[in-house]
């Protein structure tokens, strides 16, 4: 049961900080929302069902070939550690967030979705944070991390889309930006847990 909710809680973290931080895709969500209305803004939203399939694909097949090497996961966790680290740090010294001044022309789905592909995130967390809870997991807790971590970064990104729609002042605010230290301090906890079971994994063999 404890893993299971390692899983899950972990999930909606990396979820929620990854629809929080600004990003390419949140500024053409918002794009999409002030230029064509909460409806296209929505559909930008929903820009991670299309792009961030295959790669996870991708990376469940890569990683299929290791699942029994251990020094594999090992090395995948500490990068993935490493990585939630720098994003946490990096998500900490944000000082202001200028929105307006980012925006330029229309925004369809489909640049949302290149806008996406395009951008290293998805690659780099699927490849190493995500790519570690995988190996770790069962099928089970694998299908509850992916499915919870897509789906609290849609909500998170609709969340954006409803405030640019009535509340774009508030995505420039203070409030916002202590808002995005929460999930900054939790990504940091997580790195260091992701440090330490790739710590056990090297002393248990």
């Amino acid at each position: 049961a404890w893993a299971m909710n390692e899983f899950f809680f972990s999930a909606l973290s990396f979820g929620l900080a990854a629809g929080l931080k600004p990003g390419p895709l949140g500024i053409v969500v918002i794009q999409q929302t002030l230029s064509r209305g909460l409806p296209s803004g929505l559909r930008a939203s929903m820009a991670p069902l299309i792009t961030d399939g295959p790669i996870i694909i991708a990376a469940l097949w890569f990683l299929s070939q290791f699942k029994s090497v251990d020094l594999f996961a090992a090395v995948l966790s500490i990068c993935g550690g490493l990585y939630l680290l720098w994003l946490s740090q990096k998500m900490f010294r944000v000082q202001n967030i200028s929105i307006s001044s980012k925006l330029g022309s229309d925004a369809s789905l489909g640049t949302a979705v290149k806008v996406n592909l395009l951008n290293p995130g998805p690659y780099l967390f699927w490849f190493t944070v995500g790519g570690s809870y995988i190996v770790r997991g069962t099928t089970n807790e694998s299908l509850v991390f992916v499915v919870a971590a897509i789906g609290t970064l849609i909500a998170s990104k609709i969340a954006v889309a409803l405030l640019a729609a009535n509340f774009l002042p508030s995505l420039e605010s203070r409030g916002y930006l202590l808002t995005m230290m929460v999930p900054a301090a939790i990504l940091a906890v997580f790195g260091l847990l992701s440090l330490a079971a790739a710590y056990q994994l090297v002393v248990t063999n």
